[in-house]
């Protein structure tokens, strides 16, 4: 087979041949009589290739190559005959049909077939084969296994492995067959036999009776091996820790079985998978992997050295023989080892910076490195380990590095500085002085906008830079590119300019931005410059502003002409200025999203204006703590986690998406109305290892209440009928029951399944708590293992849950931010409530601010949740209570005397009567 040359390649020559149209008619050459060995492998071999670059074909064009490629099987070129295993491969997973072919496939399965087609045959079958089949090929797949010659040892391995979510109760009679080829003392080579050529091809089919294997020092079936093991035993952590116990080989490792390196590291990711869930086995694993440090191979060395590094509570003795292996692979000729134990150190050293420390020397050998990877790593090491005396040292090193690195090293540089400068803010001036210089330097979107925001945190934590970082600023966005940082950084001068000694100098610089940039920057100009003049204390500055905004009426664009109208009212209406500029708190954007969604979903509340009221608020300090980016040195220079990928927990706005769209989904609740709050949180009505799991979300409507009970059922053998929960609520609760959903039918694999159970408040306008006696009531049936299907008769049973609480706080009360000194004067005229109580089970008044706060769920403001002084406190507290009951505010005054617990004096004010009445009889109750 030709290649075309990189002329014929630009004139498409290429193209056409590897055109999926122009394959598929060529596949005439299957059909040929005499077969064309040499012309069927060129076209299998463009077939392989066009379906690995993601070329999709139908399932009749599949179909049709498919069985074009079968009627090469009694062709007896070795070379043809692989081939065609790669291809059926391939192809199996879209054509039709393809089980005919078992027969053929299981014919080169046999212990006397051609030594080189049995690993291809097996793993062909493996993509062939229907689950329901895995029984029948038992007896191949268990002789493969143990098969002295390590390809067709590691094709059954590999292939069990991807057949075991399909069949697993086959695969796991396998394990003895896995555990023997773990514990093989000796395995040929793949190379070897009387057939002629390299590999077998060019050879006609010659008998395999004469094949001699020749023993190999690979050893890779104990690394498939290992890896089916754990598949199988995965679930039984007793099991995989005696598994790790027997192939350790003591506390020197020499007594291992295991020869191929690939196959302890992965030993060793299993020990240390362990040891996070179970840590009191970390004594004995560190012994293992104590052994394992002396390992003759580097590989070996590095994983238990990076496994230590990466263990909690490892014994400083135990770290320093790590570390100690690290600083010799510092030194390494290779540079993989040199990157590799430099990665290591760097993520070490965010929480044992003393103990890298030692490795300082050789770190500061490799900044040179002409790896700049390795010298990239060396120094971010280097500045979360250095001392304040070697900073300045550190900086000069690093300026003439930062033009020979890309990006992503850079962006990692910078945040390391920003760490360093937040560590000694004395250094700021000469850290201040490089991250100006490199904003000027090229560079794409992340790297700048790394630096800005190190810039940013100088600003915020420390004081005396605030002033030169402002004007570096200035003089970026005077050349900046990206709109995302203009707009960024003209809310910060808006937000930090109006403070300063002169804020006139900022001035023009962001009226320079109205004049010359793109109508996102204008508008968020005009933004900066309207706060620059609501906080003026100079009158003629005012003016000034005044005038600058009234040029920016006639902009082209109407978002900017919309703000720049808006902040000239704001300017001359001070109670204006105080809503809309010097609010210190927001919406909460969770809360925001799921409100909207309810709203525009629906038909019925579109019709009306949409109410912000009952939209909790957060303060800016908390919104800006929820959206913080997390710093790339805490992500890049980290290796990755050795643990199974999660996906990051859900939105507080997800998971009411997420009721939303299950209550949607029930008809009998869609005349309910709009949800007006649901639990934050499920709450655990089980414990976490019974059968039987129950969680609880409770849903509050106008007029109703709803339970939404998430039921599991963990047993695989048994399935649950007619699910239900009976709830016995307490008397004069003022709730009836309406009605209850039952679950019909419920598996594991079915689960969790939902009950719903619906109340009717008896008085819409008073707050209904209280507690609930529930019970799990089923009917149980045996799931036959043969059919999967449930006997005929079940037995009823019933599993009592823990107690449902309907409470004042997270049921009824929202916690909201709010100004409380002006917010407490605004509802002076509104209801207002005091009461004393004596809390005598109080042994402090940081525990009754603690229970304070639990019971009401409110937030806590201005820091009052930490007292300051044992015996004297004020807590004060901002909610809003659902269902049009409007905003409240709670003030704790609290004493403390030993022997007499916390006296507490608690003052209520309210928009309405019964939500101070709610909040009084929440402490009292």
């Amino acid at each position: 087979m030709a290649y075309a040359s990189k002329k014929e390649e630009e004139g498409g020559l290429s193209s056409y041949y590897n055109n999926k149209t122009t394959i598929i008619q060529e596949a005439r050459v299957f059909n040929e009589s005499p077969i064309s060995p040499r012309k069927c492998r060129a076209l299998l071999t463009r077939i392989v290739y066009l379906l690995y670059i993601g070329e999709s074909l139908s399932s009749q064009e599949a179909t049709t190559l498919f069985f074009g490629t079968t009627k090469l099987f009694q062709h007896k070129d070795s070379a043809l005959r692989q081939m065609v295993y790669l291809a059926i491969k391939e192809l199996a997973t879209t054509a039709e049909d393809v089980i005919m072919v078992t027969s053929s496939i299981m014919k080169d399965m046999q212990p006397n077939s051609e030594v080189i087609y049995r690993p291809n045959a097996i793993r062909a079958l493996c993509r062939i084969i229907d689950p329901s089949m895995a029984q029948g090929v038992e007896r191949f797949f268990k002789a493969a296994i143990v098969d002295r010659t390590p390809s067709i040892s590691s094709a059954a391995l590999v292939s069990s492995y991807h057949l075991y979510p399909h069949a697993k109760d086959v695969v796991k009679r396998w394990v003895n067959e896995a555990q023997e080829a773990v514990n093989a003392k000796s395995s040929p080579s793949f190379f070897g036999g009387s057939s002629g050529g390299y590999l077998n091809f060019g050879s006609s089919g010659a008998s395999s009776s004469g094949y001699q294997p020749i023993p190999s020092t690979s050893y890779i079936a104990q690394y498939h091996a290992l890896g089916l093991l754990y598949l199988i035993r995965k679930q039984d952590r007793m099991a995989v820790t005696k598994m790790i116990q027997q192939l350790g080989g003591g506390k020197s490792g020499a007594g291992t079985t295991l020869k191929n390196p690939m196959a302890l590291c992965m030993l060793i990711r299993y020990a240390a998978k362990i040891v996070d869930e179970d840590p009191n086995v970390q004594r004995q694993i560190l012994d293992l992997l104590d052994g394992w440090l002396r390992h003759k191979s580097d590989m070996v060395n590095l994983e238990a050295a990076r496994a230590m590094c990466e263990m909690k509570s490892v014994p400083s003795a135990q770290l320093s023989k790590a570390i100690s292996v690290l600083q010799l692979f510092l030194s390494s000729p290779k540079p993989v080892l040199k990157f590799a134990a430099a990665r290591t150190l760097a993520s070490l050293a965010l929480t044992h910076p003393s103990s890298v420390a030692t490795c300082n020397v050789d770190l500061e050998n490799l900044i040179a490195d002409p790896n700049r990877s390795v010298a990239t790593y060396a120094i971010t090491t280097l500045l979360k380990t250095g001392n304040e005396a070697s900073v300045d040292r550190l900086m000069k090193q690093i300026t003439g590095f930062m033009s020979e690195i890309s990006d992503e090293f850079k962006v990692i540089i910078v945040d390391a500085i920003r760490s360093l400068c937040l560590k000694f803010p004395t250094k700021h001036v000469s850290m201040l002085s490089f991250l100006a210089g490199v904003l000027r330097d090229e560079g794409g979107y992340d790297f700048k906008r790394a630096v800005v925001e190190a810039m940013f945190d100088m600003i915020k934590y420390i004081a005396d830079c605030k002033e030169q970082a402002l004007s570096h600023l200035c003089e970026f966005i005077e050349d900046c590119e990206f709109t995302k940082l203009s707009v960024r950084i003209l809310h910060l001068l808006g937000m930090e300019g109006p403070g300063s000694p002169q804020p006139t100098k900022y001035i023009r610089f962001i009226y320079n931005r109205v004049v010359l940039e793109n109508a996102t920057v204008r508008a968020a100009a005009v933004s900066s410059l309207a706060k620059f003049g609501v906080n003026a204390i100079d009158v003629g500055l005012r003016r000034s502003i005044g005038v600058l905004l009234n040029r920016c009426l006639d902009d082209v664009d109407d978002e900017v002409r919309d703000r720049a109208a808006m902040y000239l009212k704001v300017m001359k209406e001070r109670p204006l200025a105080d809503v809309y500029i010097k609010e210190e708190s927001v919406f909460s954007l969770a809360a925001l999203e799921s409100k909207l969604v309810a709203y525009i979903s629906d038909p019925v509340a579109v019709s009306q204006p949409f109410d912000t009221t009952s939209i909790p608020k957060v303060s800016r300090a908390q919104l800006a703590a929820e959206s913080v980016r997390q710093s790339t040195l805490d992500t890049i220079a980290i290796p990755v986690a050795r643990a199974d990928p999660t996906p990051p927990p859900p939105t507080a706005a997800d998971t009411q998406s997420a009721y939303l769209q299950q209550l949607a989904e029930v008809p009998e609740l869609t005349e309910y109305g709009p949800v007006l709050n649901s639990s934050a949180k499920p709450a655990q009505l089980t414990e976490s290892e019974t059968e039987y799991q129950v969680t609880c979300v409770k849903h509050i409507f106008k007029e109703h209440i709803v339970f939404q009970f998430n039921v599991t059922n963990t047993l695989p053998d048994t399935i649950l009928e007619q699910v239900s929960v009976i709830m016995q609520p307490q008397a004069d609760c003022g709730l009836t029951e309406d009605f209850i959903i039952p679950v019909p039918a419920l598996t594991t694999s079915t689960s969790p399944g939902i009950v719903y159970v619906s109340f009717s408040r008896d008085n819409p306008e008073e707050y209904a708590t209280g507690s609930f006696q529930s019970t799990l009531k089923f009917v149980s049936k045996e799931l036959d293992p043969s059919t999967g299907e449930p006997e005929d008769e079940g037995y009823e049973d019933e599993y009592q849950l823990e107690d449902v609480e309907l409470a004042v706080g997270g049921d009824y009360i929202i916690p909201s931010y709010a100004s409380f000194s002006s917010e407490w004067d605004r509802l002076r005229t509104g209801a207002s409530s005091t009461e004393t109580f004596s809390l005598t089970a109080m042994e402090s008044i940081e525990a009754a601010c603690d229970s304070i706060i639990e019971i009401l769920n409110m937030e806590p403001l201005g820091g009052t949740e930490t007292p300051t002084s044992p015996s004297v406190h004020t807590l004060q507290l901002s909610g809003l209570v659902n269902g049009g009951g409007g905003k409240v505010l709670v003030r704790c005054r609290m004493t403390y005397t030993k022997g007499e617990g916390v006296t507490l004096e608690l003052g209520v004010r309210a928009e309405q009567e019964r939500a101070c009445a709610l909040v009084v009889s929440a402490v009292s109750g």
